[in-house]
């Protein structure tokens, strides 16, 4: 689609985190002021191919397989989540002020048949794993107000396991609608190795996505070393129009400031891999204080860029023990709370 110049206004109202969004639905926001999702997804049309499925029952996804399979059962659900849990920004050593709980959704990891969870519902959610030649089968419920989906990265998959809304033409795993259930299955092929994401890509894209329906993928070659460490290192914000609080938080796996955030462990001599991406509207880098690695290139940097949906893999032997700090060095987001501590005994 042909979008318009921004002009002087607009751009003026992006930088202040203000630009007015466009879902695939169609449904109008601005991520500095709250919006309803389950109200702006209360009109949606349901797609011909959905509402035929759910006429009938339902279609199990068949597909296959080219060697085996990795089988998960996953709930997106509504949570109660604190972004700020112990309160405090342990970088400044003060109180962070205001509310910092909201009604959040998120991924959570279900033992075969739904029958009980693994654990609490997360975010980001359960990491997805598989070896070159392997699939990856997901059998995937909705108990969210608004049709939600999974949608991967990386991996191959038909046309029917895609995880997006496309209007009219949507397939059952682009609109699943609450308490509805799908399946996807997705290939590893050689070409998938490495690390991927996967996220929301409903109707009500990106909102359920700003709310916490995002997640870490991974593909193994076993014939490959693997890393001692492996972190995964979701940088994403949540903003008030998924939120309703009355302040943007930039975070690392669904929590704002060190303390809160994830601190990673690692050991001299380890072979560490950090698997860092981006998810929201943002470009952050990645930094960590007494490190560096090599890049693509083989060029030696410790500061490396990601934009919405890009995944960076930094790896290194680990050779210098302390408390460090890792954060992102877009100052804004640095100290709206995107930062963390990486400990090395």
């Amino acid at each position: 689609m042909s979008l318009p110049p921004i002009g002087r206004r607009a751009f003026v109202a992006e930088a202040a985190g203000g630009l007015l969004l466009c879902t695939l639905a169609g449904k109008e926001f601005r991520l500095d002021e709250p919006a309803d999702v389950e109200k702006l997804a209360s009109d949606l049309p349901v797609p011909p191919k959905v509402a035929a499925a759910r006429a009938s029952g339902g279609a199990e996804a068949v597909l296959a397989q080219s060697g085996g399979t990795n089988e998960y059962w996953i709930q997106a659900e509504q949570v109660k989540w604190d972004i700020v849990p112990n309160g405090r920004d342990q970088m400044m050593g003060k109180q962070v002020k205001g509310k910092t709980k909201f009604k959040a959704y998120a991924y959570r990891a279900y033992a075969p048949g739904f029958s009980e969870p693994l654990g609490p519902a997360r975010i980001p959610g359960p990491l997805l794993e598989a070896n070159v030649g392997e699939t990856i089968t997901v059998h995937f419920r909705n108990k969210t107000s608004t049709p939600v989906t999974m949608h991967p990265h990386g991996v191959m998959y038909s046309v029917d396991m895609d995880g997006a809304y496309k209007g009219k033409y949507t397939d059952p795993g682009g609109f699943v609608e609450k308490g509805d259930e799908v399946t996807y299955v997705w290939e590893a092929i050689p070409e998938a190795k490495g690390a991927w994401i996967y996220h929301d890509h409903g109707p009500m894209d990106p909102l359920p996505l700003y709310k916490g329906l995002l997640g870490p993928m991974i593909i193994r070659d076993p014939g490959e070393p693997q890393p001692d460490r492996d972190f995964f290192v979701a940088f994403h914000s949540f903003q008030p129009a998924a939120t309703g609080l009355n302040q943007p938080f930039y975070c690392v796996n669904g929590r704002a400031y060190a303390g809160n955030t994830p601190s990673f462990k690692a050991a001299v001599g380890d072979d560490v891999a950090f698997h860092v991406y981006a998810l929201d509207d943002y470009f952050h880098t990645f930094h960590i204080h007494g490190h560096r690695w090599a890049d693509s290139s083989g060029r030696i940097v410790d500061n490396v860029t990601t934009g919405p949906g890009d995944l960076v893999t930094v790896r290194f032997t680990e050779d210098n023990p302390g408390r460090w700090f890792y954060h992102c060095h877009v100052f804004s987001h640095l100290h709206q709370g995107m930062n963390g501590w990486y400990i090395v005994d």
